[in-house]
Parts: C-alpha cells; structure tokens; sequence
C-alpha cells in the first residue's frame, strides 16, 4: 500500500478492512484472509497510527482469537480497559463477543476461560446479544456441559432475532437448535425452525459459488463472505437446520415425524434435500426390509437430482435380500399372524408393533405384511425380493449410463456385497447365466483392483465373496458348463477361497 493512499484512510475504513477479512476468514475458513487483516495490523503499528475507536481494538482482538493468539487478544482487553486507547475507548459487548469468537476453543477448560469472561461481561450490566451466546452455546453442546447450555437457552433475549437478516438469523436459530437437539428437546428445536420460516426470503438470487473445497452437506457450512446474505444462502442455512431435526427424530424412531419435516422442507425450500439425509432414511428403512419405502426414497431422489451414492446403492440392494434377526422376523411372523386373525374391519384398533420401542407410540418403519402370510414356512415371501433387487441394480446402471452387459465397462462398479445380493435374486429368479455374468463382473473388477496380489476386497468382505462362488458354482453345474466350473474352482485357489459349509438355506 503506498504511502498516499495510505494517509487518505480514515480510521472507520481501516476498521472495516480488518472485519471484511475476519469475517472472510469465518464463513470461508481461509487463513489468508487472517495474514492479510495481520498486514494491515502491522502497517497501522509501524506508521503510528493512532485510533481511538473500540471497533478497532474489537476487530484486533477477534482476528488475534482466530489466529489462537489468545494472550495477545487478552492483553488488548485489558489496555481497552486501562484506557491505554484512549477514555473513549473501552470493552463494550462487541470486544466480549470477539472473545467468545474462539474457533479453537474446543476443551472444558476453554469454556472455563470463556465463561470468567461472561461473568466479568454480566457483572458490569453488560447484557448479552444472541451473537455473543452463539459461539458459547456451540462450545457448552460439543464438551457436554448440559447445565450451562441450559441456562444460556433459557437466559431472557435482550434483542428480537427479527431485527437481523434472515440469513444471519438462520446462523443463530440453527445454533439455538442444535443445542436444543443435545438437551433432547426436540421441539424447541423444531420451534427455532418455525421461528425461522417467518422471514421474509432474501432477495439477493445470485447462486453461491461453491468450489471442491466447501462442503455444502457438512454441519460446519463454507459460504463465500459475499454470497452470505443472498436467498440460496438462507435456504442452505435453513436446510441444514431441517435436517438436523430430521436426523434425531430418525435416531429415536420417530420415522412419521421425520418424512413429515422432508415433504414440508421439499415443498419449502427450493434446494433438494443433501445425499447424507436421503442416506439416514434409507438406513433406516433397509434395516427393517421396508421395501416398498425403499422404492419411494429411490424415486424421490432421482426427482430432486441427487444422485444415489455407493453406499446408498448398496442399502438399496441388500435390503432386499438379507434374512433380518430372530428377533425382527418373529415380529414380521406376529405382525402378520395378527392381521390375520383380526381382518381388515379391526384393522385400525390392533396394537402397532415397532422395533424395540413401546408399542402405540410411533411407526416402527415395519414394511406392510400381506395378510395371507400367517405361517413361518411362507416367511420367505416377505424376507426376500429378488424382482426388487434386479430392479435397484439395473437402476444402479442406468444411473451411471453403464451397459449392464459390458463386463469390461468401468463406469459402474458393485462392491462385493451389492454383487452377492444380486447373485442370490438371480438364483432364486432361477437365471443361472445372469449369475455367471455377475461373477465374471466380480472377478474381473477384483483384477483392476489387484492385478498381481490378492484383492483387499476379499479379506474384508470373507464370507459375502464365499457365498458368491459358491453360488456361481451351483450356476456352472445347472447349465452343465465343467469349463466355467474349472475356472472357477481355479480362481478359489488362486485367491485362497473356502466354500461355506454348511450353507444355510437363508444365505
């Protein structure tokens, strides 16, 4: 910076510089913005500059937090209060707000420190401001202080969240909210999202920006310092405080209460739900072979483009074919024993039975049971749902624009797992050549994998990789091909591959 411009600055624009730069630094987490607020620190100190503004010293004493240069922000504090600065400039709400700003403050004794400081704040009648609560609330939820984020929540609002932007207020209720959610209140927290959804929408339309480095689906969300007051940036606030909700309600089974918040957030919001929480429903309802759930979530997320990942794949898929617990399918047995012997008329006055959780109280996620079905010998009619698992995997090709019959296609992948599923639908489909073909597409991904050693995938997914020779071995014989037997009998000794013995008729 050259000397001429230097001297035409006046104190309020050195001071906005500095806190452009640190609030580039927190809502895009660069370290550059840090060095180049330090440079300007630096030229003021080697001109001699002199401000008498406790925006100043507010903006010093943040950008040394973030830079965990907490003595040296300290010490600025205390020459504040000396009066070093000058009479008019001392500690104000906004220097114990840029104390609480500590983005390394992560233990116990961190939010010790930073509670003396509260207490020192509340003691001169300063009253605190949801901005200066905000980082506090965050820290008393992550280190489990519970009676402290109690009384943070239930201390008296000294300003109305309406008076800031609604993105702004966004940040602030989706805090509030995450610390009703570790203080198992849930509809508190789905209060702060009522609260939120009467703002009036930004009318700033730019799209944020996002570069490979901001991860629009994690908790701690990276917005550009530019885009933070436009309308997509609220949605995505907003969004993530949804899911947060949507998260604990599908943690405590609450599985009505939590696809209820998805359609009211679909019909809300313009931006789709993120892959992470279409993941937590798929898990969910995979777990309890809710099949027909299964196809729903599939289509909704191909209507709000987002594509099905690995992972979800695979829940798709082996939900389909896995034999459930004791324990569920005694449920499933009892379920259907019950439709049964009720019928249809008492139908809505039968007990709703869940898993491991009272009964009456909330939807267990249980697919439907047909009525017919009312013996253990016919279990395996609503266990397994072979027609359903070709229908995910053909979906899983389509969706990566792979020819499902090109076996050296490298556009789409299945993990050993997805490939035990399908073989074990093709079998039961009675289409021995299509369980051939898997396997081959097996063999030959485990060779791109580890063209001279044995695959990694075959010690960490043993027994699935057993049942898949076993079940391509069975193929080989019923349409009496010895060559394609040999190979593979050749390929379980290459790789060191026992057959399972016995093998269960639920394999």
């Amino acid at each position: 910076m050259h000397s001429p411009e230097w001297h035409r600055l006046t104190e309020d624009e050195i001071t906005h510089i500095i806190r452009v730069f640190n609030n580039q630094f927190i809502f895009e987490h660069t370290e550059d913005a840090l060095n180049r607020a330090s440079i300007i620190i630096k030229l003021c100190n080697d001109r001699e500059v002199k401000v008498a503004t406790a925006a100043f010293y507010n903006e010093c004493i943040r950008m040394n937090v973030y830079m965990n240069k907490r003595d040296a922000a300290y010490k600025i504090k205390e020459d504040m209060d000396a009066g070093v600065y000058g009479v008019d400039v001392r500690s104000d709400i906004y220097t114990y707000t840029s104390i609480f700003s500590d983005t390394n403050a992560k233990t116990s004794e961190d939010l010790a420190r930073l509670v003396e400081f509260y207490d020192e704040m509340l003691s001169r009648g300063i009253e605190p401001t949801e901005l200066a609560k905000k980082p506090l609330i965050k820290l008393a939820r992550n280190v489990g202080e519970h009676r402290l984020l109690k009384a943070l929540l239930e201390s008296p609002e000294t300003e109305k969240l309406t008076t800031l932007h609604a993105a702004t207020a966004a940040r602030m209720l989706s805090n509030r909210a995450q610390a009703f959610i570790a203080e198992y209140d849930v509809d508190s927290a789905k209060s702060q999202l009522e609260q939120l959804l009467m703002y009036h929408i930004p009318k700033d339309t730019r799209a944020v920006p996002f570069s490979p480095g901001y991860s629009v689906g994690s908790a701690d969300i990276k917005i550009p310092l530019d885009f933070t007051r436009t309308r997509e940036a609220f949605f995505i606030y907003t969004r993530s405080l949804y899911e947060s909700i949507m998260r604990i309600y599908i943690i405590r089974r609450r599985a009505n209460d939590a696809h209820e918040l998805l359609d009211d957030m679909r019909r809300t919001i313009y931006l789709p739900p993120t892959r992470m929480a279409y993941n937590w429903f798929i898990r969910f309802h995979a777990k309890r072979k809710n099949i027909q759930k299964l196809h729903e979530m599939h289509d909704m997320m191909l209507q709000d483009g987002v594509m099905p990942d690995e992972y979800a794949y695979t829940k798709f898929i082996t939900s389909c074919m896995y034999h459930p617990n004791p324990s569920r399918l005694q449920k499933l047995v009892d379920t259907a024993t019950r439709r049964a012997y009720f019928g249809a008329k008492d139908e809505e006055h039968e007990p709703n039975v869940g898993l491991d959780e009272p009964e009456g109280v909330h939807s267990s996620g249980l697919p439907d049971v047909p009525r017919h079905i009312t013996e253990l010998a016919n279990i395996h009619n609503i266990v397994y749902h072979p027609q359903a698992c070709t229908r995910f995997y053909k979906s899983m090709f389509l969706e990566h624009e792979a020819d499902i019959d090109d076996l050296r296609s490298e556009k789409c992948q299945p993990n050993a797992h997805i490939i035990n599923s399908v073989m074990c639908a093709y079998t039961m489909l009675e289409k021995p050549v299509l369980v051939l073909r898997e396997f081959q597409r097996f063999v030959r991904y485990q060779h791109r994998l580890s063209p001279h050693q044995r695959p990694p995938d075959l010690m960490k997914s043993i027994i699935p990789v057993a049942h898949i020779f076993k079940m391509a071995l069975d193929a080989a014989r019923v349409i009496n091909n010895q060559w394609m037997a040999r190979k593979i009998l050749a390929q379980m000794d290459v790789w060191g591959v026992r057959l399972p013995n016995p093998i269960s008729k639920e394999a």
